[in-house]
């Protein structure tokens, strides 16, 4: 886990909230369902790589869009 990242258990809402400034995509997920489905220490990087399966996350030159909606702040 990279060093001071959150886990899935300390995200702040029971709803997980994600968009991507490259491709517009947004959804949301119930975080008990991640928990069960991911682990609650999950990192929230880790999480969010695999929640969005996006073919530019390894990608030299380029980098994944996606964030968390609500630990986002001014980004919309």
């Amino acid at each position: 886990m990279p060093p001071g990242a959150l886990t899935l258990a300390q995200y702040p809402a029971d709803m997980v909230r994600l968009a991507c400034t490259r491709c517009q995509r947004r959804g949301q997920y119930r975080k008990a369902s991640l928990i069960e489905r991911h682990g609650g220490d999950t990192s929230l990087p880790d999480l969010r790589l695999a929640i969005a399966r996006c073919p530019a996350a390894n990608a030299l030159g380029t980098a994944c869009g996606v964030y968390f909606l609500d630990l986002a702040q001014n980004r919309e």
